[in-house]
């Protein structure tokens, strides 16, 4: 399950998590973000119980995407122990996502 992130849970839902963490940055407006979702969707079904899969909208959380100047949507970013260690920006497809997963984590999910 995709959790929405905003200010008010950032902090327990990344900064504090206990496995790693995928956080999507994107836009309700956004065809891209929108060409996305099936991956995120499927990535977050085969890393269940690994990793956690966020959500945060840029113009609901607008501090957030600030301070992790998000200038493109989608962003993924991937959090290991409250620390941003890896990110990508734009369409990508689920291999590469998967790939960065991996030398991130060390979580090795299934296409």
């Amino acid at each position: 399950m995709k959790i929405r992130v905003t200010a008010e849970n950032y902090r327990q839902e990344i900064l504090e998590a206990d496995i790693p963490v995928l956080v999507e940055f994107f836009a309700d407006w956004c065809p891209k973000c929108a060409m996305m979702e099936d991956v995120v969707e499927r990535v977050t079904v085969q890393s269940a119980g690994v990793m956690k899969v966020c959500q945060i909208e840029i113009e609901q959380s607008a501090d957030l995407a600030e301070q992790f100047q998000v200038e493109i949507v989608p962003t993924f970013v991937i959090f290991r122990k409250g620390e941003p260690v890896s990110a990508a920006s734009g369409v990508v497809n689920q291999e590469v996502l998967l790939d960065m997963i991996y030398e991130e984590t060390g979580l090795e999910i299934l296409s």
